[in-house]
Order: structure tokens, then C-alpha cells, then sequence
């Protein structure tokens, strides 16, 4: 309701009308009685009172602040891959401290695709950040939980959602949600209902500006490829251009400064190999952000 603001006017009366110079009678001249109310002394018994804070001002969620923090992320994890899409594979949604949102950019849908992923950041707010918190206690994820999984599903992933709020963590994992009800559908209730509508909203926070997020760093995993002949598009082979970067040790996890090699992955698609010291090797590559680290 907009605030209603009173204004109370003063208006001074007086007769000027007497000729000049003629004496007036003090005993004939009134005084209009004060407008305001006379102050009053404070009874010190009386109890102090303090206003109620208003809604203006909320409390909030306390949670992780800083850039390199995650708050909120949802993921996939797990199912049927191939050993270098399961190192690819990236969170879904990450929202770290400074209420910037990292998310997955449209993939083209093509083969060979891009060797890097299309990872999206943006500024969302404290507001938007708070009210994802907001909805993360009305679909009572700020709790443990434990949610059933479906028999009838095979080579499913898990939807894993992590929460960091008020000094907890709490860590969401379920089972094929929201594919038991086939295509399209969801035949999800109770607390696997509750994680899924988290999920589609938290995934959903509207039209927010976004741009390509630019690395720092690469992680890179690397798979010695000894025959080129079961691919039905032939890949393409380059030298491989740091020769500082073993990529025989790189076989877990290796960081690489994203000035030395952008250009190079750039370039790449899924099936540009690299070869170094006579041993070729297929790499699987994606850009490191808060959450995401060898």
C-alpha cells in the first residue's frame, strides 16, 4: 500500500484594517490556541519500546561469499559414458558467493562438436541468489535427506544437488530423477518430487545476460589412442604444441594455463588428436570455474 502522507497546514489570521497609528488594547487582542500538541515529560517507568523490523529488511540466508565459493550447484553424475565424457561432463547450474551463475550454453548439434564446452556466466544479484536459497527451504532441501530409486531404470545418472547455507552443507542425490514417468513425463511424489521441482526452477531463473565464460585454466585428461581405424569419420592428428606439458603423465588430470593453448583447443572438435613423442592421444578437455577442479 502506498504510504499516505498527511500535511498540515498553518494559516495566520489578522485584521489590518485599523487606521494607521491608532492604538490598539492589549486587553482587546486574542491568541489562537497551539495546533500542536504540548510536549509532555516521559514517565521512567514506563517500558521502552522498540519498532518491530519490517519487511524491507530481511534477515537473509547467510552462505559462502567469496568468487571461488559455490552456494548452489546442480549436477549429473554417473550412467553409461565413455571414460572422457565422464571427465567432461560439468555441472549443470554452479552459483557461487558473488552471486554469479555458471551454466551450460546451447551444444551444437553436430559431430564432430567443439573440443570445449559452452560454459556460460553471468551476474545474477544477492536478491536472485537469496531467493534460490528461499526455494531451496520450501522444498525442504535445507535438511538430510534420503531419496528411494527406481528399480525399472538402467544406466541412469544421479542428479546430485549441493547446498552450502548458514555454516551446513547439504547434499542432494537421487537416482534418475525425473525420468521414471518415460519422455517428457515424471511420475516423481514426496521428496523425489520436492528435489525435482528445486531442479526445473533452479535451472529456470529467468533471462538473465550471460556471456562465454573465458578459462584461466584448462583441465585435460588424456587416452592413448593405438588404432585410428574403428572411427567412421577419420580424426584429424596435429603435433601437439607445449612441449612442456607431458601429456603421457597427463592421464588423470592436468592444469594448463589457458594462454598457452586457447587458441589450439579452439580450433579442436572431438576429433582433432593430438601427438607427441610418437604416441598419439585423444584429450578430453573442459575449462575450470569454482566447483570444477582436478
Amino acid at each position: 500500500m502506498a504510504p499516505i502522507v498527511l500535511a498540515l497546514g498553518l494559516a495566520a489570521c489578522g485584521d489590518d484594517s485599523e487606521p494607521a497609528g491608532q492604538p490598539i488594547d492589549p486587553a482587546s487582542e486574542t491568541t489562537m490556541p497551539p495546533t500542536t500538541p504540548e510536549a509532555t515529560v516521559p514517565d521512567p517507568t514506563a517500558p521502552e519500546t522498540t519498532a518491530p523490523p519490517t519487511s524491507a529488511d530481511p534477515e537473509g540466508y547467510e552462505h559462502p561469499t567469496a568468487a571461488d565459493e559455490v552456494v548452489v550447484s546442480v549436477a549429473d553424475e554417473g550412467g553409461f559414458m565413455t571414460p572422457e565424457m565422464t571427465f567432461s561432463q560439468l555441472p549443470v547450474l554452479t552459483v557461487t558467493g558473488d552471486a554469479r551463475q555458471f551454466t551450460l550454453g546451447p551444444q551444437l548439434a553436430i559431430y564432430p562438436g567443439p573440443l570445449l564446452p559452452n560454459v556460460q556466466v553471468s551476474d545474477i544479484g544477492e536478491d536472485a541468489l537469496q531467493g534460490l536459497l528461499a526455494l531451496a527451504d520450501d522444498q525442504g532441501l535445507l535438511q538430510e535427506r534420503e531419496y528411494d530409486a527406481p528399480t525399472n531404470i538402467a544406466d541412469a545418472a544421479d542428479t546430485v544437488v549441493t547446498i552450502r547455507v548458514d555454516g551446513d552443507t547439504y547434499v542432494h542425490r537421487a537416482y534418475a530423477l525425473g525420468i521414471g514417468g518415460g519422455p517428457g513425463e515424471s511420475d516423481e511424489s514426496g521428496d523425489r518430487a520436492d528435489l525435482q521441482g528445486f531442479v526445473e526452477q533452479a535451472t529456470a531463473l529467468g533471462d538473465m545476460e550471460s556471456g562465454a565464460y573465458q578459462a584461466d585454466v584448462f583441465l585435460v585428461r588424456s587416452f592413448v589412442v593405438d588404432d585410428l581405424t574403428g572411427f567412421e569419420i577419420e580424426p584429424t592428428i596435429v603435433e601437439w604444441p607445449l612441449a612442456e606439458v607431458d601429456l603421457a603423465t597427463a592421464s588423470d588430470c592436468a592444469e594448463i594455463p589457458s594462454e598457452e593453448i586457447a587458441d589450439t583447443f579452439a580450433e579442436a572438435n572431438q576429433l582433432t588428436f593430438f601427438e607427441q613423442a610418437g604416441t598419439t592421444y585423444q584429450l578430453a578437455v573442459k575449462p575450470a570455474f569454482p566447483g570444477v577442479t582436478c
